[in-house]
């Protein structure tokens, strides 16, 4: 989705775009248009206009559109659009000043009004550019994680997408479809065709069982190599350098302190400073840093003259119009944002209180790791959702039920024998999984028992912590389980089998498989 970099070559000097937006505001005021409307089309062809003062405008025409539409409509129910409205009216009321007063004798009025303009100007186009940002970062992130888990011909299909939406509504619903859906409802039949699945005993109940595993193994195994886009390496270096972090912490007090920002509802320090860090892109960040420094700097030194005071105050004029444009930019970031994860949830359409919790949380950070982990627990959501589908209707007689235990990596496990691991400290902690060989279970239940068995077992504290840190990692065995009562089917009918049958035709399981269920009537659990 990043577009090219600012070619400030091709920006028309300061003379030819008041000019410019004198004439915008001409035709419409002959139209006597409404001033709300007057302000939505000043907007839209202000962004037409300067969009290659911006970074990274978007190349595709859709996606050109979509931040117009997102900054000049679909924006203004958000609490943090009232900056932008602020902005935009100063800037359209000295406009119309300027133009009075344009061709008169007052030279001094008319140079107050035009600096008015050229920073309103600024701050506007910053918050253009904080959208931008945050849509191409947003886009290339999940761009990147189809490629991961699908390979080259991902890019293909996610690149039409950008040709044919906007980034809204429809794009998310399409690639929610596209890429989660419809691999979860083949990987439902690819299961059932190969056997992937078991049928227990255990008491009264059929026990269907499917392995979240076996959804995911459809995947790439191996993420082919990808190259991060000059706006994700941008974002990369954020903070990788002393002087880049001083510059991010500089940011965030400001974004905290400066009273421009706006938070919304929800909006916690760590999601302010997640905005922060896709501020520090733009250099206007370092520029800040470096005229407080300089600022600082000069008060300390002492300001020599009888002007001292003058200096002292055009110095603050200058930082604080600096940090001006930093929540400019940020107020751009917050609303992309918000209209994102808006949309998403919109696009998604069914899901709980604490999906919601969850997937917002993935959401709101937007970086690699975090969408890849919002991929999997949507893709978990889908397929529980479709097998729910397959009940629907038999709910008596079908309970729906996920079973999930913490696991770790074995090799992972395997590199804690450098800090004392030993078999029977790890036959204490883990058990092998039987169906995956690459992953052992843990025992416990909970960090509590987990610490209580490490403390019995007088682990060294870096094993301790090493160990904490595999629980804490949050990987699962995941299995989806349909129990199928015997109790509630022999209520209703003397054609158990029959019945049985009927149910399990549901999940693709055909008549075939009635041999397969007597002999899994009378086995025990596990076999």
């Amino acid at each position: 989705m990043s577009g090219a970099n600012q070619d400030n070559s091709q920006v028309p000097d300061k003379d030819k775009r008041i000019e410019f937006y004198l004439k915008i505001l001409g035709k419409l005021k002959e139209r006597s248009t409404l001033r709300e409307v007057l302000e939505r089309e000043v907007f839209l062809e202000f962004i037409k206009f300067n969009n290659n003062r911006i970074n990274e405008f978007p190349l595709l025409e859709k996606q050109q559109s979509g931040i117009i539409a997102l900054l000049c409509h679909r924006s203004l129910d958000l609490p943090s659009h009232e900056f932008v409205k602020k902005t935009l009216s100063e800037f359209i009321l000295m406009l119309g000043r300027y133009g009075k007063l344009k061709g008169g004798k007052d030279q001094n009025s008319l140079d107050l009004i035009l600096s008015k303009i050229i920073n309103a100007e600024t701050l506007l186009i910053k918050t253009v550019q904080g959208v931008v940002y945050a849509s191409c970062l947003v886009s290339d992130n999940f761009e990147e994680v189809t490629l991961r888990h699908f390979g080259e011909p991902a890019l293909k299909r996610y690149n039409a997408l950008l040709e044919q939406f906007e980034m809204g509504t429809e794009f998310w619903q399409e690639l929610i479809t596209q890429f989660i859906t419809q691999e979860v409802d083949s990987s439902l039949v690819d299961m059932i065709a190969n056997d992937k699945y078991t049928l227990t005993r255990d008491k009264s109940y059929l026990i269907l069982r499917f392995l979240f595993d076996d959804v995911t193994g459809r995947f790439a195994s191996k993420a082919p190599g990808i190259d991060k886009t000059r706006i994700q390496n941008s974002f990369e270096q954020v903070s990788s350098d002393p002087e880049s972090v001083e510059v991010l912490k500089m940011t965030y007090r400001s974004l905290l302190e400066g009273g421009v920002f706006i938070r919304s509802e929800g909006m916690t320090n760590e999601n302010i400073e997640h905005i922060a860090r896709i501020v520090c892109i733009d250099p206007a960040t370092t520029q800040f840093s470096n005229e407080v420094k300089e600022a600082m700097g000069q008060i300390q030194e002492g300001l020599n003259g009888e002007d001292h005071n003058e200096k002292e105050e055009e110095l603050a004029r200058k930082v604080q119009f600096s940090q001006d444009q930093i929540g400019a930019c940020a107020i751009g970031v917050s609303m992309t944002l918000d209209i994102v994860v808006r949309d998403f949830f919109i696009a998604l359409r069914n899901f709980t209180a604490q999906d919601e919790k969850i997937i917002e949380g993935f959401l709101r950070k937007f970086e690699v790791e975090s969408l890849d982990r919002l991929f999997f627990y949507l893709t978990e959501m889908k397929f529980s959702a479709l097998i729910k589908k397959k009940i629907r209707g038999e709910e008596s007689k079908l309970l729906f039920r996920v079973l999930k235990r913490r696991r770790a990596c074995a090799k992972d496990i395997a590199d804690l024998d450098a800090i004392g691991m030993t078999k029977i400290r790890k036959s204490r902690l883990w058990l092998r999984d039987s169906n995956n060989e690459n992953w052992l279970i843990f025992k416990q239940k909970n960090a509590k028992e987990l610490l209580g068995e490490m403390q019995l077992l007088a682990l060294d504290r870096d094993l301790i912590t090493a160990i904490l840190k595999l629980y804490e990692k949050g990987d699962f065995k995941t299995e989806i389980l349909v129990l199928i009562s015997l109790q509630a089917i022999a209520k209703v009918t003397k054609d158990i089998r029959g019945k049985l049958n009927e149910l399990l035709i549901r999940f693709g399981i055909g008549a075939q498989s009635e041999e397969q269920i007597l002999k899994k009537l009378k086995a025990p659990v596990g076999q």
